[in-house]
């Protein structure tokens, strides 16, 4: 079973790349030629399904992980959200304007930067336990 599902995805990403090269080609040609459109919207349809697969088990894995890093850190939400916003934001579809150049694909999204006023916050606290020591 595991050859079958192998060369499922491997002609479907087979599929997908000579169809996104023909609607490349006949982008070029002329702009809103309704083949290259539909080219490129199988092609974003065919590339969606391994890549949003593995995007969605990605995302799925990140969220398990983040709560078992928020219960071992002590319920630490900064520790927890490093991990949810690095696994579960991102493009879980790929677009025509992926395709096209247009848009960025993000597979994965970017932790939030802790606030200039929690940094400060913790580093008097930190010079608070240094000063009781």
């Amino acid at each position: 079973m595991n050859q079958s599902v192998t060369r499922v995805v491997v002609f479907s990403l087979v599929v997908a790349l000579t169809l996104s090269t023909v609607a490349f080609a006949a982008e070029g040609d002329s702009r809103g030629n309704a083949a290259g459109d539909l080219g490129l919207g199988v092609a974003s349809f065919l590339i969606s399904i391994p890549y949003g697969a593995a995007k969605v088990a990605t995302a799925i894995v990140g969220g398990i992980v983040g709560g078992f890093t928020y219960l071992f850190s002590g319920f630490n939400k900064d520790a927890a959200d490093q991990v949810w916003y690095t696994t579960i934001p991102g493009d879980y579809i790929i677009t025509p304007d992926h395709l096209r150049g247009k848009r960025d694909i993000r597979f994965t999204g970017v932790p939030p930067e802790k606030s200039e006023e929690r940094n400060s916050e913790e580093r008097a606290t930190r010079s608070e336990e240094r000063a009781t020591r």
